[in-house]
């Protein structure tokens, strides 16, 4: 399965913001600073968007989408491994997330279950720990591979 990943800009805002709604995922934040965003192609045709928070050698995985005709045959699992390969770029670590819905997918993608509270002060201050996310969404993490080339 070939996934190609295209920083988003310009007209891909749209589309993004549309499919984020359509999920029903908070985008009250997405244009902040220090986020980096993805729209995911495969066959010249959108497939999926997401992205992560940088803070330092933690980052948030933030609003992952899988366009509903391509669930359930891993897509999903692709767009999250170019998610993390491109965090671990940028010198993450840890790769945190909140979910209210996707929490047995990120289980079988080596993600663990965490008490809320010991999520890093960076993290916790996050627009989605602070707010954009209910109180009963589970947190997760996962450490990265580390890749020195």
């Amino acid at each position: 399965m070939m996934i190609q990943a295209t920083k988003i800009a310009g007209e891909q805002w749209q589309r993004f913001r549309a499919a984020l709604k359509t999920a029903d995922l908070p985008a009250g934040d997405i244009d902040l600073p220090g986020r980096i965003f993805f729209e995911f192609t495969m066959d010249g045709k959108s497939v999926g968007w997401g992205g992560f928070e940088t803070y330092g050698a933690d980052g948030l995985l933030r609003s992952m989408v899988v366009e509903p005709a391509y669930r359930s045959k891993g897509v999903g699992v692709a767009v999250l491994r170019v998610i993390e390969a491109k965090a671990a770029e940028q010198g993450i670590a840890r790769l945190h997330l909140l979910t209210t819905t996707a929490s047995g997918f990120f289980d079988q993608q080596g993600y663990t279950v965490n008490q809320r509270g010991s999520a890093p002060p960076m993290i916790s201050q996050t627009e989605q720990f602070r707010g954009l996310c209910p109180g009963s969404a589970c947190y997760m993490c996962k450490a990265l591979p580390f890749d020195n080339g």
